[in-house]
């Protein structure tokens, strides 16, 4: 069809015509030498059955910039334009391609061109000898024919699994020495010592333990880790491993939202990374930044490179991406005998599920949720870029409930997922992903979730809130209505329409006042004139316990730190409260919107002779009057709790005296429902309807304290369930 070497091409004239190709086919394109083009190349296209594939490598790449630009005035130097498009010969036309791909494309030409012996050795590698064959999708797929790109993204999955290599390009400008040394040589080097297959788990472990003492600086008790790896080594990552964090932080890659399943896809080894002419091993970044989890170096780390690195601050969760968990917890999806046990237990405790079903279910849900973190052009492509990851999770036994379609609205596409995931999931606790939240897509129906949104902080579930705060007792997930674990999926919801969600539940409470929850630069708690108030009624909380403990325990969402003993956490958290006013008392008086003292004192004022009162003014001047009292409650365990979970909701008390923890949307007259299949309360709000017809909106759930583990859950309230519509 054409030499191997060079060819002649004419055809920059026209635009390529693509043929129609066959539904279960896909193209591969040669990049063949040709004095005669422009850019020393041009580009033959074969088309293959998905059966019977040939050796084909497949690549992963951004269409615009390869990297984030460090600064603006970075962004207006850069001399390339990776906006511009550029024709390419494709043998009876030509294509446009962009300004990254056109660089992928000389660069595989030129090292293709190169006789072996001209190559030089490791980190530059040899690319497969001419011809040969690539899965480009720019190219591959006829961009301008919606039906091709529908029919082709089915087969994206089997793409990216049956590819012998897949090339993540991150443009041509290649790595720093000292990015290439990490990679190449420190790494191999700790996790030989910390994860490597030659040692038994306890030699692992000590190896672990040692660095975790070590810190991410290998400073902290030193002369373990100099001893495993040698004070030169030590020293050199010291030296070098912000520049390493830092090139990654600034590769869009790690952001695209395709590269997900691109990435995770392929058996382990066969990514490579590619920076100009030097490849690096993808698995050994993931192992690496696996290995910084396992050591516990991740908080700390994370810190420095925030405070160092302004790219790594813009772009949180670069390490978590550098990890690649996804691709961690597939192989646990491939197992013969089913799921594999640690995925089972994790998702009983994340998601309620048990039954292989729920738990692949689950999986997808997560992913979906996940990938919010990532960028797509293209809104649908959140749930199509998915797709090869939810046929591998479901396995054979499931189908994948929806089709790629590009001629849906995005609102349409959005909701159907929702409507298939809620018949195989084991509960409810997916419309802990939806609610009202400013920046949330208008005209999504308030049950579904915006897969496009990551919402402000406290947009997260709180379920998924008590999971990630890393310093609590195990606990159980909470349940309202008693849903349990697991297989009852399918019988909680249906839906009405193509909009509508009809659930079995009862109105259990109304809200009847708000509070905004802010911190001061210390992290405390600062308007708590409420507090005051609450905690000075008159007997005891609903569950038989003080309102200061009811407060505090909602404020929580009922995490208990590790730090404080068990015996002890009843007092401290009453003490907490206190402590808490007092504070507030010494750090805002003067502020009329944030000092406490004067409520203080009109309570004090107002008291019954004889009546026990919360805390009083000479309370506050005991504890203020301590050396570094300011400094302790920053520190304080609860502190820490109280600001992990609090930020972007607000303190709600109801009409029946109870006391929770809701979004930042919900308003006075909202009501609180307790719904079949539902482990969470939902805050819902009656809409006016021309017909008078009951319809609510979901502005979120809510912890109500007292309700959680099923207390008011009665044979009586679940017989007086009726439908609910929500829309």
């Amino acid at each position: 069809m054409y030499d191997a070497m060079e060819m002649n091409f004419t055809g920059q004239n026209k635009r390529y015509v693509y043929q129609p190709i066959p539904p279960r086919s896909i193209r591969l394109v040669n990049i063949v030498s040709s004095h005669t083009s422009p850019h020393g190349f041009a580009l033959s296209f074969n088309e293959y059955p998905l059966d019977s594939l040939p050796p084909f490598w497949a690549l992963s790449y951004t269409w615009g910039s390869p990297d984030f630009p460090t600064s603006d005035a970075d962004a207006d130097a850069d001399a390339v334009d990776w906006d511009s498009s550029h024709r390419v010969d494709c043998g009876t036309g030509f294509l446009e391609i962009g300004q990254n791909l056109l660089a992928f494309l000389r660069q595989t030409n030129l090292t293709m061109s190169q006789p072996a012996a001209a190559t030089p050795p490791e980190p530059r590698q040899m690319l497969p000898e001419r011809p040969f064959n690539f899965w480009i999708d720019a190219v591959c797929i006829n961009q301008a024919d919606p039906a091709e790109r529908t029919q082709q993204v089915r087969h994206m999955g089997r793409i990216y699994q049956s590819a012998r290599r897949v090339v993540a390009w991150l443009g041509p400008a290649e790595p720093s020495a000292d990015a290439t040394w990490v990679v190449r040589e420190f790494a191999p080097r700790v996790l030989a010592l910390a994860g490597g297959p030659r040692h038994d788990d306890a030699s692992r472990r000590e190896a672990v333990r040692i660095f975790a003492g070590a810190g991410p600086s290998l400073q902290q008790h030193a002369a373990g880790a100099a001893a495993l790896l040698g004070e030169n080594v030590c020293r050199r990552w010291r030296e070098r491993r912000v520049a390493f964090f830092a090139f990654f932080a600034r590769k869009r890659w790690l952001t695209r939202g395709w590269v997900v399943q691109e990435a995770a896809l392929p058996r382990p080894g066969r990514v490579v990374l590619q920076c100009g002419g030097v490849q690096l091993s993808w698995a050994a970044v993931n192992d690496f930044a696996s290995f910084v989890y396992s050591a516990g170096w991740d908080a700390q780390l994370d810190a420095e490179l925030a405070a160092a690195v302004p790219a790594w601050r813009a772009r949180p969760g670069t390490l978590e991406r550098l990890w690649n968990p996804v691709a961690a917890a597939l192989s646990e999806y491939d197992r013969r005998g089913g799921v594999g046990e640690r995925v089972v237990v994790w998702q009983r405790r994340r998601w309620g599920a048990v039954t292989d079903c729920e738990v692949r279910h689950a999986e997808v849900l997560h992913n979906l949720h996940r990938l919010r973190a990532y960028e797509f052009e293209n809104p649908l492509d959140r749930i199509y870029g998915a797709l090869g990851l939810c046929e591998r999770i479901l396995g054979d036994r499931y189908a994948v409930g929806v089709a790629p379609r590009y001629d849906v609205s995005v609102e349409a596409a959005f909701t159907g997922v929702a409507a298939w995931l809620l018949g195989f999931l084991p509960n409810l606790d997916v419309l802990g992903l939806a609610g009202l939240a400013e920046g949330r897509m208008e005209g999504l129906p308030s049950w579904v979730p915006d897969y496009s949104f990551r919402g402000p902080r406290g947009y997260t579930s709180l379920q998924r809130v008590r999971q990630l705060f890393k310093d609590g007792r195990s606990f159980h997930p909470l349940d309202a209505t008693r849903a349990g674990n697991g297989g009852r999926q399918g019988r909680f919801a249906r839906t009405d329409g193509e909009t509508r969600l009809v659930l079995e539940g009862a109105c259990v409470d109304t809200v009847g006042k708000l509070h905004r929850l802010e911190h001061d630069e210390r992290g405390v708690l600062a308007n708590v004139s409420w507090v005051v108030d609450f905690c000075n009624r008159e007997g005891r909380y609903a569950v038989n316990e003080t309102f200061a403990a009811a407060v505090v325990t909602t404020l929580s969402a009922n995490i208990k730190p590790r730090a404080i003993l068990k015996h002890e956490y009843r007092e401290s958290v009453e003490q907490w409260a206190r402590d808490c006013v007092a504070y507030n008392c010494a750090a805002h008086r003067g502020d009329p919107a944030l000092d406490v003292a004067d409520r203080l004192d009109f309570c004090e004022a107002g008291s019954a002779k004889g009546r026990s009162l919360f805390m009083s003014s000479d309370d506050v001047s005991q504890a203020v009057s301590l050396d570094g009292f300011a400094e302790k409650m920053a520190d304080d365990p609860i502190t820490k709790v109280v600001h992990f979970v609090t930020p972007g909701r607000k303190a709600l008390e109801t009409r029946r005296g109870l006391v929770g923890l809701g979004p930042a949307e919900a308003k006075c007259g909202d009501e609180v429902w307790l719904v079949n299949g539902g482990r969470m309360p939902l805050l819902l709000r009656r809409l006016e309807t021309v017909d008078k017809a009951a319809v609510y909106v979901l502005v979120g759930e809510v912890y109500l304290h007292g309700v959680m583990h099923g207390e008011m859950m009665t044979d009586e309230l679940r017989a007086g369930f009726r439908p609910v519509v929500m829309v």
